[in-house]
């Protein structure tokens, strides 16, 4: 078991924290940072998680951000030719399974496009890494700290009291649901989380007229599947690890985790007419034989691809994890977020703490760390506006793009790796010489650029302090200019 992180760049005063008593609901990865480095610091913290212990967290291995691990205490492992270090998966004397990283390494990914006519290098930024091992490691090193958490509770509702938009609205509790007794209790507290997924259970509840209480539309999500089987190494099979980009409004992929294992699945778009990503997935399979039929783990469903709400607070109040859309747009990929998202929420709660305060403008640090500071919130809304224009490109246009470089390997590493390109003029030429044959889909491009680099510019002007003209002024402009993107996707 590893134990809390020597490193965390915690607040060693512990003013006022004896005063706060902070809820985290669910005990996802960003919850359990959040709660962790509170803890860490001197807080009162309970994690309500309606699951047990040994199924915390997804049934499969997932990429996540190496920068992400790292600034969140989790030593990355060194990258050869497979990956070596203390958390990289094994077994013990006792034939135990230890650790959290697969053994694979993958510090490039072939990324193909989707007729398999040219494919790019990609400079992979993450670790494979398994869910549910980190999950639970994530889970003891929150109790290590100090934390307690009750697994069979779920927060199905918060207590509120002031005014109705967010300013004057204050989180002073929750409602937490005993799921073994189905018993219901008010407990009060000074900071409420919500972990709670991308049915932002608590975030929803809030006043309307706050700005951030929407539910996530359906065109913010992606369907995926996946699947880890046993290899068949007497097979004959030259497929190899890869990323097939733009496939079926989505990407396919395959992935050695170690000499025995194989991870494959598929994401596409949440439409009716798009196909079933578990039919790609099965029928991927049906042509590599290397892939057997003999399934260890994996599963599906709803994956979140959509914006941030434009406050990741309130007061009393923080959003953590898919409940604040912290996942890169062009994958997927979210605990690596929601880590950094966590770390960002327990920095702001214990600044707020040191002066006493709960409220929008002590906790407004949370929204600049994630919008500017880091800039993820800007890269991943700037990203959402290029996938809003694009997602409807056909195969044939997406390979174009392969073949004439245009989709470049440094422009595809910045991508997959949540990060948004501004384009310089020397990128522009270029683009503009490769697809002068394709007047339309230089159209496309140029409004999907156009749109992304208004939004990530938008997005770094994010109001300095909470102001309620200010934040009124800068969610209107953000709504104008998401929705000249559904409509140059709808006039493309």
């Amino acid at each position: 078991m590893i134990g809390c992180p020597k490193n965390l760049n915690i607040h060693s005063r512990r003013i006022m924290t004896d005063k706060f008593k902070v809820i985290v609901a669910g005990a996802g990865p960003g919850g359990c940072i959040f709660a962790r480095d509170l803890a860490t610091a001197g807080f009162d913290v309970t994690v309500f998680e309606k699951g047990d212990y040994e199924t915390i967290g997804h049934n499969w291995s997932d990429a996540m951000e190496r920068s992400a691990l790292e600034a969140t205490g989790f030593p990355a492992p060194f990258e050869g030719a497979v990956n070596t270090g203390p958390l990289v998966k094994s077994t013990d004397a006792e034939g135990n399974p230890t650790g959290i990283y697969e053994q694979h390494a993958y510090p490039y990914m072939e990324v193909w496009a989707p007729d398999y006519s040219s494919r790019k290098a990609v400079n992979f930024r993450y670790v494979t890494t398994d869910r549910r091992a980190l999950g639970k490691l994530l889970v003891d090193q929150a109790r290590q700290a100090g934390a307690q958490v009750m697994f069979h509770h779920e927060v199905v509702d918060v207590l509120l009291s002031g005014g109705n938009s967010l300013g004057d609205v204050e989180v002073t509790g929750v409602v937490v649901k005993d799921i073994e007794t189905g018993e219901t209790q008010s407990i009060q507290a000074d900071i409420v989380a919500d972990d709670t997924g991308f049915h932002a259970v608590l975030r929803t509840k809030l006043p309307a007229s706050t700005g951030i209480a929407d539910k996530f539309s359906d065109d913010e999500f992606g369907m995926v599947h996946r699947t880890v089987r046993k290899r068949n190494k007497n097979a004959i099979d030259p497929v190899a690890d890869h990323y097939r980009y733009g496939y079926q409004t989505g990407y396919q992929w395959i992935q050695y985790l170690n000499e025995d294992e194989i991870d494959t699945g598929a994401g596409v778009r949440h439409d009716p007419k798009s196909p079933n990503p578990k039919d790609i997935v099965e029928e991927f399979i049906s042509r590599h034989p290397s892939i057997s039929d003999e399934i260890i783990r994996g599963g599906g469903g709803l994956c979140l691809v959509g914006r941030s709400p434009a406050s990741l607070v309130a007061k009393g109040f923080v959003v953590i994890g898919d409940a604040a859309a912290q996942t890169i747009p062009m994958t997927g990929c979210g605990a690596g977020g929601a880590m950094m998202g966590g770390k960002f929420a327990a920095e702001a709660v214990i600044s707020a703490a040191s002066k006493g305060k709960n409220d929008c403008e002590a906790l407004w640090e949370y929204n600049r760390k994630w919008f500017v500071d880091s800039r993820r919130g800007a890269n991943y809304a700037a990203l959402t506006a290029l996938r809003n224009i694009l997602q409807d490109l056909t195969h044939d246009d997406i390979s174009f793009l392969f073949r004439k470089d245009i989709l470049s390997d440094a422009m595809l590493t910045d991508s997959i790796n949540g990060l948004f390109t501004l384009p310089d003029l020397p990128t522009m030429a270029k683009t503009l010489a490769g697809g002068i044959t394709r007047p339309s889909l230089l159209l496309k491009l140029n409004a999907a650029t156009t749109a992304g680099t208004k939004i990530f510019k938008h997005y770094l002007a994010y109001p300095k302090t909470w102001d309620a003209a200010q934040f009124a002024a800068w969610k209107l402009k953000t709504d104008r200019l998401f929705a000249a993107t559904i409509s140059k996707k709808a006039a493309a």
